[in-house]
């Protein structure tokens, strides 16, 4: 037995090693998170369990624009209709004050950042940790430190498959080559699941809360009910502004910002928070070299569909602001 066959098997173990070693942690993480009982989730909680800040911003103005408070121009111009009563609600609080600070309208873009940014997303996030629906992003850190190690174990698995072939490893070196590829690939591919896995906040208690609503709240249904945040909220929260049913206004509320970037609200991690899914809540489920598996739904705001997730500290809540 060679000694490069030896290495080889070695780097292949601390590749495999290091990504069993990380599934665990981020199932123990996401499992120790024990919900607690406060009632039904509401439509807040869910668009920020589904799609982050950003679906939080636009299932308020679904709402407040449905209920008359504000209106919506072409343009993306957000309107705060005179004489509107203010709302108990510290998200539509923060849409109206936001509007009536900057002389009663503003571009939505420039609106969901600062909304994003505010107080009343801070207090929203808070909320969902207490619960015990959200990772704090502290619990992430062990994760982090193994996902870095994944990722210098599989290139140092790639540097030396590299080396066997410019040695020239004939067909006794074969075999070698072919575990150092089989590390390079298998790790690489974990890291990188990993990695989106370690973008999503949702601990496993808010991933079952998330199921249950999608389970109770099919996508396309309109109840027949006179409660907004039922009929409109709740679908907005859970698949996106084209449960408004009404394509001119989603069309105006998916402008983009004023730096022209659709995704933005304000400070927060890049990508889409999008967590749908598949609408079925999903599980991690193990996968090649000991990964976590799940699936994304598809962002029913910005038309189009968003694989990825995010979380963690930092603006816009905490969260992403894609994919709401």
């Amino acid at each position: 037995m060679s000694l490069l066959f030896v290495v080889a098997v070695a780097i292949a173990l601390v590749v495999i090693l290091t990504a069993s070693a990380l599934r665990r942690e981020q199932r123990r993480v996401r499992s120790v998170m024990a919900g607690n009982s406060a009632g039904p989730p509401t439509p807040y909680e869910l668009a920020y369990l589904s799609g982050g800040p950003r679906r939080v911003i636009n299932t308020a103005l679904g709402l407040l624009a449905k209920a008359g408070p504000i209106r919506i121009s072409r343009g993306g111009l957000v309107s705060l209709v005179a004489g509107a009563p203010p709302s108990p609600d510290p998200v539509e609080h923060a849409v109206m004050e936001t509007l009536h600070q900057r002389g009663g309208s503003a571009p939505v873009g420039d609106l969901r950042r600062a909304v994003a940014e505010g107080k009343a997303m801070e207090g929203l996030r808070y909320r969902l940790l207490g619960l015990g629906l959200l990772v704090p992003d502290s619990a992430l850190d062990h994760a982090r430190t193994l996902l870095n190690r994944l990722l210098i174990a599989s290139v140092a698995a790639a540097v030396f498959t590299v080396g066997c072939l410019i040695a020239g490893p004939g067909l006794r070196g074969l075999p070698t080559v072919l575990i150092g590829l089989l590390a390079t690939i298998g790790g690489l591919s974990s890291y990188s699941r990993q990695r989106r896995m370690l973008r999503d906040t949702l601990s496993r208690s808010g991933r079952d809360v998330l199921a249950a609503a999608y389970r109770s709240h099919a996508r396309g249904a309109r109840p027949a009910t006179a409660d907004l945040a039922f009929a409109v909220g709740i679908p907005v929260a859970l698949y996106g502004l084209g449960e408004l049913g009404e394509p001119g206004l989603q069309e105006e509320l998916q402008r983009p910002d004023s730096s022209g970037s659709s995704g933005a609200c304000g400070g927060g991690s890049p990508g889409a928070w999008d967590v749908n899914y598949g609408g079925g809540g999903g599980d991690m489920g193990s996968g090649g070299w000991g990964d976590s598996g799940g699936s994304s739904g598809s962002s029913g705001d910005s038309g189009g569909s968003s694989g990825s997730s995010c979380g963690g500290g930092g603006g816009c809540g905490g969260g992403g602001c894609g994919g709401g």
